[in-house]
């Protein structure tokens, strides 16, 4: 074998290594809309927050609220308060 060789080899091995351990863990949550607590659910962004709870986007304005499937949603829409 030649060094190029052996050095994609070794280099496969480790990244499926890491993809191996990436993908062993397990949500500790469980998946979004999965109850937390007492009115409390799992959100797509993987947190556990308060049903009706206010959510925000990626620049951190609010924009939504938490509904029962872990969404967050335009207030009023499924079961949330305007």
């Amino acid at each position: 074998m030649s060094f190029l060789s052996t050095s994609l080899a070794v280099a496969g091995a480790a990244l499926g290594i890491v993809l191996a351990g990436s993908m062993a863990q397990a949500d500790p949550l469980g998946p979004p809309g999965t109850a937390c607590g007492p009115n409390k659910v799992v959100t797509d962004n993987h947190t556990c927050e308060a049903f009706n709870a206010s959510c925000t986007g990626y620049d951190m304005m609010v924009i939504g609220r938490v509904d029962h499937q872990g969404h967050c949603v335009v207030p009023g829409v499924n079961g949330t308060s305007p």
